[in-house]
């Protein structure tokens, strides 16, 4: 008591097997004979809370309720008499919250910090907050095995620091890696044929670290098989069994060949299971991680820390000298990640951002947190909680949300309790909820995400100890919310526990995808999928009550079929009237219509004759984008125009307008202002006057003046008017060769700035050179081409100097004009 006096602050660190959860609440329970308050110490799950009391009632020869009790959920043994009180984080959060104050208290010990668990964190953070103002006396005391004390230090600047080396035993680290493929549960058969089946006794016991409920029951399968498993007693333990058999996993061996546990990381610490000298880890770990572009929580599977592992190893030295068997390579020991990160960066933000509400804390800005959550993930946990009801728009609790508060679980989960009730149907709601609570009891392959079946299967009749766990709960539950069991139902039970689903969890509501079966889109926006031989595959809607959130589409796995007429309630309640006046690519016209619509889903449609002129000539705006400027009705003079517009804006600038594909796609309204109103379709766009169009924003006068820079025809020595092509950007004349005889230079336009490209052709209109230069071909070129045609037109003239020479046709006139007047 010297390094914890009134309102001090002690961070203890200590090995596993040192005492801290056994000795520790004893030594202040001496220390604080003077103090007539409690001693409060939190645990991270029930079965922990109440083998520790169970312990500490032990050690003083007296029954758990005396001076030592425990509570959990929906589960009390405390008496006047208790001192020292066991308790969940959960529940701690629930009395601190109705008293900051925490009168009676006189010490809060936080056991096993160094899991980081969301709601310890979360504790911790409004426990110091509180202290500050309403309890200065209270002491704090953060104990831990493994604990990563920066962080802890950098905040609590005014704890002392108390570090034991404790009194456990070696533990020898062998490490066996996987050979090529093996699965997880050979790897545990070879590790205990390699290291225990020789040497085994019968009060021994083999702590075995798995994953996840998965790979437990597929290793117990697998060991279950092995010729020396005869009278051999193997024990799964997991969050998820039932508290008695939780119970007898951590009990002395009973088994005639010795127990072997096969564990997740419940049991890597605040657990004692008695005659451990060899454990065996898998070195993998099952996180609970939440996605806030999902709004979905997904568990994955990654390697265990190196913190972890030395928790885990340590299980074998708390009774005497004991072997850890790492099925990993020292080598990926050594990149393994140092500690988990805290649960509170990863988890659910809903129950974190109720609790934020209810203690008045907004998002939890000031809080003095040890690591801050993720603002994006508190966001996401706001937008939930507010489509719940429980929060108001600003952000706080509303009446709705204090009721929610008050029934200690999820929010979805109280959710869909209090609805139950509103519908008259408590026991379907304490049914959904319990098995909400809990893994799937069903083999998803065989049954389905049909989440009917399961209510089915917990009606039926039978001794199975998930049905039994799964029934008691219910029972908890009903007894929590203070209901009465019917007599009989007399409502469609499929119906309401879809009602029921989708009120716990709107976000989830889905709707069929485009006709196709499977397929499916979330009220939120997101893609829902069922595996292609789910008995719900042809459904229209449904309730989703679990998905996993991973992948571009997540993978429905519970759910209900929900119908259109509770889905109609749905958007009448919370759903929106939109207008909508959009291109529509499959039709390639407008189309303007009222929606329906529940978030992302679109119930109802209709059309809507009167949309506003605007918003029609933004989606043909939108729509001739997307059909691109050849959808356009251009012609050969259209074209031409555009060549020569954009050639002056090129050569002239302003006032020339850019008339580029790109840019007339950019910005269509300045140049088709006067032409889309009123269309609707692709085939409307065909009744545009392009040629007209283009002269868009230019002056009358403007037109002569192209006419005069870029002319479309050109006077040519033969005398006719020869057509100017400008398709390629430049100006193209193409003419024969005879017809320019007498041109000296090249014809040039914009006011002799740009000379014509000259394309000249044989008497048979064959190409037979190009120049931008007349005057040099004459001179030169000319004559290899005079060389080469002569022979084949004899008869058409070939003039030693072109560039003087008459052109044929003139020449002929003139003699014809030379007859008519002799």
């Amino acid at each position: 008591m010297q390094r914890l006096g009134p309102g001090g602050s002690l961070l203890l660190q200590a090995p596993p097997g040192a005492g801290k959860t056994t000795r520790v609440p004893l030594a202040l329970l001496d220390g604080l004979t003077g103090c007539s308050g409690r001693i409060l110490m939190l645990e991270p799950r029930r079965l922990a809370a109440k083998a520790a009391a169970q312990r500490l009632a032990a050690e003083l020869g007296e029954s758990v309720g005396e001076r030592v009790g425990y509570r959990v959920r929906l589960e009390s043994r405390v008496s006047a008499a208790t001192r020292v009180e066991v308790l969940t984080d959960g529940l701690f959060l629930r009395q601190l919250q109705a008293d900051p104050s925490l009168a009676g208290v006189d010490c809060v010990i936080f056991d096993e910090f160094h899991e980081r668990r969301s709601e310890a964190d979360l504790a911790l953070a409004l426990l110091r907050e509180a202290r500050a103002l309403l309890a200065p006396e209270l002491r704090l005391l953060v104990m831990s095995a493994t604990l990563n004390l920066q962080p802890l230090q950098e905040q609590l600047s005014e704890a002392s620091l108390l570090c034991s080396e404790g009194r456990s035993h070696p533990v020898d680290i062998v490490h066996q890696p996987p050979r090529d493929r093996e699965p997880l549960a050979q790897q545990v058969l070879r590790a205990l044929e390699s290291h225990w089946i020789d040497q085994r006794s019968t009060a021994e016991t083999v702590l075995v670290f798995l994953p996840g409920q998965r790979e437990i029951q597929h290793c117990q399968e697998v060991l279950s098989r092995a010729p020396w498993s005869d009278g051999l007693e193997i024990c799964p333990l997991h969050g998820n069994l039932p508290l008695n058999a939780q119970s007898r996993a951590i009990e002395a061996s009973q088994g005639s060949e010795g127990k072997v546990v096969l564990a997740t990381s419940i049991a890597e610490s605040s657990l004692t299971i008695a005659g451990v000298t060899l454990v065996i880890d898998g070195g993998l770990s099952r996180r609970s991680r939440f996605d806030p572009s999902s709004g979905m929580e997904s568990l994955v599977t990654v390697p265990a820390s190196q913190a972890s592992a030395e928790q885990r190893a340590g299980r074998a030295g708390r009774l005497g000298p004991g072997r850890a068997i790492r099925l990993w390579s020292p080598a990926e020991q050594q990149r393994r990640p140092a500690f988990d990160p805290p649960a509170l960066l990863e988890a659910d933000p809903a129950p974190l951002v109720l609790q934020l509400a209810q203690w008045g804390a907004g998002l939890g800005e000031d809080l003095p947190w040890l690591e801050p959550p993720p603002r994006p993930h508190l966001l996401e946990g706001k937008e939930l909680l507010q489509q719940l009801g429980a929060l108001s728009e600003q952000g706080q609790l509303s009446a709705h949300g204090r009721r929610i508060s008050q029934v200690g679980l999820h929010p979805r989960l109280a959710q869909l309790l209090l609805k139950s009730q509103e519908l008259g149907a408590p026991e379907l709601g304490c049914a959904l909820a319990a098995l909400l609570s809990e893994r799937d009891p069903l083999d998803p392959r065989e049954a389905g995400c049909d989440l009917m079946r399961r209510l089915d299967w917990l009606q039926s009749p039978g001794r199975d100890p998930r049905r039994q766990a799964i029934q008691q709960l219910q029972a908890q539950l009903l007894r929590q919310i203070g209901a009465e069991k019917p007599s009989s139902a007399t409502h469609d039970s499929a119906a309401i526990a879809a009602e029921l689903v989708a009120t716990a969890y709107p976000e989830r509501v889905s709707l069929q995808r485009g006709g196709s079966p499977g397929r499916f889109l979330m009220r939120g926006g997101r893609g829902a999928e069922l595996h292609p031989s789910d008995p719900l595959l042809s459904c229209e809607a449904l309730a989703v009550a679990r998905a996993d959130g991973a992948g571009s589409n997540c993978r429905i796995q519970l759910a209900l079929p929900l119908s259109r007429d509770t889905l109609l309630q749905m958007a009448d309640a919370g759903g929106q009237e939109q207008s909508l006046v959009g291109w529509d690519p499959q039709a390639q016209r407008v189309r303007c219509e009222r929606a329906l619509q529940l978030g992302a889903l679109v119930l109802e449609r209709r059309p809507w004759p009167e949309a506003p002129a605007e918003l029609l000539l933004e989606a043909m705006v939108e729509g001739l984008r997307e059909l691109g400027i050849e959808a356009l009705p251009w012609d050969p003079t259209s074209r031409q125009l555009q060549r020569r517009l954009i050639l002056a804006h090129l050569q002239l600038g302003s006032p020339w307008p850019d008339r580029q594909d790109a840019a007339l796609l950019a910005d269509p309204l300045s140049w088709l202002a006067d032409q889309l109103p009123g269309m609707r379709s692709r085939e409307d766009l065909q009744g545009i006057n392009l040629s007209e169009a283009l002269w868009s924003g230019l002056e009358w006068s403007r037109r002569a003046e192209l006419e005069t820079l870029l002319p479309t025809r050109l006077a040519i020595p033969s005398g006719r008017q020869a057509s100017l092509d400008y398709s390629s950007g430049a100006p193209v004349l193409a003419v024969k060769l005879q017809e320019l005889f007498g041109a000296a230079q090249t014809p040039r336009v914009l006011e002799g700035r740009l000379p014509v490209t000259v394309h000249l052709l044989s008497p048979a209109g064959r190409p037979a050179a190009i120049t931008q230069d007349l005057a040099g071909f004459w001179a030169g070129a000319y004559r290899e081409v005079r060389r080469e045609l002569r022979g084949r037109y004899p008869k058409h003239p070939w003039p030693d100097d072109p560039a003087t020479a008459l052109p044929t046709a003139l020449t002929k006139r003139r003699l014809e004009q030379g007859q008519s007047q002799r």
